[in-house]
């Protein structure tokens, strides 16, 4: 019988019910609704312990620890907590909209309670029918007492085609936020950045630089502007009037089509971006739009210097997630002999990677993903990737990236808390500055597929396979529980843990007797 604690008060849960579920059967108040994760109403804060998802579709975490309880259910002990404000949805109203290309809207917002914000951080939108969808803030929260998001329209698809065809003046909806770490702080006054942005990110970009200008930036800021079109350089004048005005504000439209015109620089934004800008580790960089972009460009940045902390990411995911690419990604790495003279040609590298997992196994954020994994294994399988990519050698057989962690639930901050604990164990074993950074660069190659909401299944052949965690099963000989450590009979049932290779007996996994 599993515990959820809510509010100082314990709860009981019966194998295979859901939080909300558990709660209203024994009279907790709890606020619901719809009970099938579109009202968001249920939300609550997973202060301790796991949850799944009750159904396929839904997501058992969304950001910052938060749940939904009508469709988690526990995987173990749980304590609740309240959701912080940000997560709670409110109504809104349209007060109005106008094209500024031919599939590129602007709405303007009213929240019915006061909403703090900055320009850059993005609120969800929320229907009825429980699509949701992330848009950034192009407004200023002095200009006006709404806010103002800039919508690709997409026909046919969700929110986007809501938004652009069916919303009207006084139209009612649901949103949530603000969030996200895009937008401009005074600690940045005195440092230049680097803006880049796809598409109607730059709405985004050219809200956080207008804060930022007003706010008395004295450094250098270059934004540039990557388009396929030149119709899609929608902003073009505000920037070229910002750039008039402000003598630090310079602005690089480009155009990858097969466009020219001495207006706007031809290809993508990358090359010119981060040419001549060999060390950034005191800029601020801003990177909005296609996650291509935000990846390769948050990489490039990476080696060239750049602090985690100051890299400001806002990728326009799609709705639903892709096929990993890190087998091309592998395929492209070229060796790096410098960086294995380094490492000793191996015995560096173990020496590296020891200590690392030494440390790891000793974090209380970081171990819970090593259960049944020996440190001696970790440190193997790590070593036999990486000496192959610096070598050249390519001898590996395991598992790439995202099939090594596809069951992991790993966050950005997450990801950059093992990246910093990388990074000092690097610099105390006197790895030099240069191939530091190109270290760290390659495994920021990979964020993508390791930094996940939910679990995902293993990709086979460009398949992915339903994500196995548990069944019950009634094996033909006696064994042992792993968990009291008493006899399972045979035949008797049991629940076998595919990622652990646990077993459990019934009582112990909260199977009801017949």
């Amino acid at each position: 019988m599993l515990k959820i604690e809510m509010d100082g008060v314990q709860y009981t849960s019966d194998s295979g019910e859901t939080i909300l579920e558990s709660l209203r059967r024994q009279g907790a108040q709890v606020s619901y609704s719809c009970r099938k994760g579109a009202c968001q109403s249920c939300i609550q804060r997973l202060a301790q312990g796991e949850v799944k998802t009750s159904h396929a579709g839904a997501r058992a975490l969304l950001t910052n620890g938060h749940v939904l309880a009508c469709v988690c259910v526990p995987c173990g002990d749980i304590r609740l907590a309240p959701p912080d404000a940000e997560h709670r949805s409110v109504e809104a109203e349209i007060l109005g909209s106008r094209w500024r290309t031919a599939n590129v809207i602007e709405i303007d917002i009213a929240p019915n309670r006061e909403l703090k914000y900055s320009a850059g951080q993005h609120i969800e939108v929320i229907l009825e029918d429980g699509l949701i969808r992330p848009y950034s803030i192009v407004s200023l929260p002095q200009e006006n007492y709404f806010f103002t998001i800039q919508v690709r329209h997409y026909p046919g698809s969700g929110v986007s085609h809501w938004l652009a065809q069916h919303a009207a003046p006084g139209q009612r909806l649901q949103i949530r936020g603000p969030s996200g770490d895009c937008w401009y702080q005074p600690r940045m006054r005195d440092r230049p950045m680097l803006m880049l942005a796809t598409g109607v990110g730059a709405g985004a970009l050219l809200g956080i630089t207008r804060d930022a200008l007003e706010q008395g930036h004295v450094a250098d800021i270059y934004l540039y502007h990557g388009v396929r079109g030149s119709k899609d350089l929608y902003l073009e004048r505000e920037f070229r009037e910002l750039q008039t005005q402000f003598p630090q504000f310079r602005y690089g439209p480009y155009v990858s089509g097969n466009e020219s015109s001495a207006e706007f620089g031809a290809g993508r934004i990358l090359p010119p971006a981060f040419d001549n800008r060999e060390v950034l580790s005191n800029w601020e960089i801003f990177l909005c739009g296609n996650p291509d972009m935000v990846e390769e460009a948050r990489h490039m940045a990476i080696v060239a210097g750049a602090r985690r902390e100051r890299i400001h990411a806002d990728p326009f995911l799609p709705s639903t997630p892709g096929a990993p690419n890190d087998a091309a990604k592998i395929a492209g790495i070229t060796q790096d002999p410098a960086l294995w003279a380094e490492l000793k040609y191996g015995p560096g590298l173990t020496e590296i990677l020891t200590d690392f997992y030494g440390r790891v196994y000793a974090d209380d954020r970081l171990a819970p993903f090593f259960q049944h994994v020996t440190v001696e294994r970790a440190v193997r399988k790590q070593y036999e990737f990486l000496a192959d990519l610096f070598s050249g050698k390519r001898n590996f057989f395991g598992m790439n990236p995202y099939n090594a962690h596809h069951w992991m639930v790993i966050s950005d901050e997450l990801f950059d808390y093992r990246e910093a604990l990388f990074e000092r164990v690097l610099g105390e074993h006197g790895l030099s500055e240069s191939a530091t950074r190109r270290w760290l660069g390659l495994h920021e190659l990979f964020r993508a597929e390791i930094v996940k909401h939910s679990p995902r299944g293993i990709f086979t052949d460009g398949v992915e396979q339903p994500l196995l965690t548990d069944a019950i099963e009634h094996l033909e000989i006696d064994t042992v529980c792993d968990a009291c450590g008493q006899e399972i009979p045979a035949r008797a049932a049991s629940r076998y843990h595919y990622r652990t290779g646990e077993l459990h007996c019934g009582q112990c996994a909260g199977i009801p007797p017949h």
